[in-house]
């Protein structure tokens, strides 16, 4: 299950956004509460919901992003919506939201089935509903919902991790990262943190001793080499960053860097390219992480990043070298991913939700010894 708490905005336009899906067929409205008289009109229009809303926001003008719109999804369709719709309420009743007037609306036009969750931040009294840490909650509450222990998750995390062949501690931090951990070193121990608390310790004795049993693996990075040399010429390898809209008609990049070749690798073989950069700087660097083999390596092992991003590179250079791949040695590569399970990157974790803020604040550079 993933819960996504969605920017906050003054007006709500949630409310037509949804009804608008509803019209298309592409939804269904599961519940409406606590809007009061609107229960005596022969029909509700979506503007009815709208301004009741805003009209209970004016309680309190020193809120000037009234709008609470949030999302919660199961990974397919097989999630009944009832479930989900109930799943939602007792989401919101353990973020403050128990007797605030809110609309919930299923979606069926993605892969993942959701619900959307509209109210507002403003109580009866006029009162703003408590907001301090909020996406964390979000998170918490629906673990705690769910009956997931978290610390017992981030001890089963941490194992699952120290199986990976890693040949530098910072790799080995950056697959905690990826699973949504905020790592901190205090004496000889690496502390993981998720949720606002820390959850689990790491001796660092047991790190060093995973890394000293690190087996370089050549034949795998010759393989990959092979991958990327026959498949850069059809995905795009070069990383970017989502663009959002901003007002004005502005635009402004965010999210982690991506590429379509990138994407492309992590659906047919399972693996991954992080892409390193420091602040707004394009990435100097990246790592490729093997998840069916429990294998990070660095970007330089299998191809620097210049020449997999160069439009100038003679494919028919090297092929000698271990550029080429048989079909056999291909469809190998493919079925391992398939017979392995998911990466672990956690799907229950908003990550940029979590982490973007604090990156962004930081904006440190990486040290590029991954």
């Amino acid at each position: 299950m993933i819960i996504k708490i969605f920017r906050a905005r003054a007006s709500f336009k949630a409310i037509p956004y949804n009804f608008d899906k509803i019209a298309k067929g592409q939804a269904t409205l599961m519940k409406v509460s606590g809007f009061g008289a609107l229960r005596n009109l022969h029909e509700v229009r979506p503007e009815d919901y709208r301004n009741y809303l805003e009209a209970l926001s004016g309680l309190n003008r020193n809120v000037k992003l009234p709008q609470f719109h949030a999302m919660l999804s199961a990974p397919d369709h097989s999630v009944d919506k009832d479930k989900l719709a109930n799943l939602a309420v007792q989401w919101l009743e353990k973020m403050g939201y128990k007797d605030q007037p809110y609309i919930l609306v299923h979606h069926r036009d993605t892969d993942q089935s959701h619900v959307h969750i509209v109210t507002t931040r403003v109580d009866r009294q006029g009162n703003k509903i408590d907001s301090a840490f909020e996406h964390n909650r979000a998170v918490s509450q629906l673990n705690r919902l769910l009956q997931k222990d978290e610390a017992h998750q981030a001890q089963l995390d941490a194992g699952k991790a120290l199986q990976y062949q890693c040949s530098t501690k910072a790799q080995l931090l950056l697959l905690l990262e990826g699973m949504g951990y905020n790592i901190r070193e205090k004496e000889g121990h690496l502390l993981l943190y998720k949720f606002g608390r820390q959850l689990f310790t790491i001796n660092e004795k047991r790190v060093e001793e995973r890394l000293a049993a690190f087996i370089p693996d050549k034949r795998q990075a010759v393989r990959w080499k092979a991958i990327f040399n026959k498949y850069r010429a059809v995905y795009n390898p070069l990383p970017e960053r989502g663009i959002v809209n901003l007002t004005g008609g502005r635009t402004a990049q965010t999210g982690p860097y991506r590429s379509e070749l990138g994407d492309f690798l992590k659906q047919e073989f399972g693996i991954e390219l992080i892409f390193h950069a420091s602040g707004e700087k394009e990435p100097y660097g990246y790592t490729i992480i093997d998840h069916p083999q429990h294998r990070v390596f660095k970007g330089s092992e299998i191809m620097r990043l210049a020449q997999l991003v160069s439009a100038d590179f003679d494919f028919s250079d090297g092929f000698s070298a271990g550029n080429t791949i048989s079909q056999t040695e291909e469809h190998s590569l493919k079925n391992a991913h398939l017979t392995y399970f998911r990466p672990y990157l956690a799907n229950d974790v908003d990550d940029q939700q979590i982490h973007g803020p604090r990156r962004r604040r930081q904006k440190k550079a990486r040290t590029n010894t991954r």
